[in-house]
């Protein structure tokens, strides 16, 4: 299972679904996995500014393996990557970076969702009903190059954010630099957004990534648990 939480594992299988069926897939940013994809990274962001001359990106380089926001850095230009050793010892995936995300209390948040994959065969999937949204704890402004290195604005991660002075424990489920999924969706209602469609909406990207990465799933599975062999008794969280 830890394949389906590496990096370069995901971008590859989305972007082999974004070939086949570009209109399903067209939630996951533009990426590329490093170091292979260097020179083709330089070479497509050089014709996108030249055909778009007022298209300023910011890109996200993420170790493949990494997590707890450890090696996550934001860069303007292709050239800011950090090709010293590193990057070829420690395989990574650069993506397009969303730089207009929505705010909650003018703060950048993310969604962590727990997925329980009972079955491959058949594909058996469920969903909790209520998850976690962790908080930047520094105000969002968008990326300039004063403030790319300031991860307490852009990078959500718990692991980072816990060291920030601003960091909010909290005993209510409304405030707090971490809060239940539920409470967000409260909010967006308030502001007029269809929560019935972003549940749908998030149940059929969840379904799309682990069909995405099933062919992979099922090689490693397979490897592990031969054919005729009992299943497992337990579950990854």
């Amino acid at each position: 299972m830890t394949e389906m939480v590496r990096k370069i594992t995901l971008s590859r299988a989305v972007r082999t679904m974004q070939d086949l069926f570009p209109l399903e897939y067209n939630f996951y940013p533009r990426s590329w996995i490093l170091p292979e994809e260097f020179p083709l990274f330089v070479d497509e962001v050089r014709m996108m500014k030249d055909s778009d001359p007022s298209w300023k990106p910011t890109f996200i380089v993420k170790p493949d393996g990494g997590c707890q926001g450890d090696g996550i850095y934001l860069i303007k230009d292709p050239s800011d990557i950090r090709l010293t050793g590193s990057i070829q010892s420690r395989p990574a995936v650069v993506q397009e970076y969303i730089c207009k995300p929505l705010l909650v209390d003018k703060l950048k948040f993310d969604i962590r969702l727990y997925v329980l994959l009972k079955s491959l065969e058949p594909l058996e999937i469920y969903i909790a009903k209520d998850g976690l949204s962790r908080f930047c704890t520094e105000p969002y402004q968008e990326p300039t190059l004063k403030n790319l290195h300031q991860v307490f604005m852009h990078l959500t991660n718990y692991s980072l954010n816990i060291h920030s002075g601003n960091f909010i424990h909290s005993d209510n489920v409304n405030t707090g630099s971490k809060r239940t999924f539920s409470s967000i969706l409260c909010r967006l209602s308030s502001r007029g957004a269809d929560v019935k469609k972003l549940w749908s909406d998030i149940i059929s990207l969840v379904i799309k990534t682990i069909i995405a990465l099933t062919p992979e799933l099922k090689v490693y599975y397979q490897s592990d648990i031969p054919a005729g062999k009992p299943g497992p008794t337990c579950f990854q969280v």
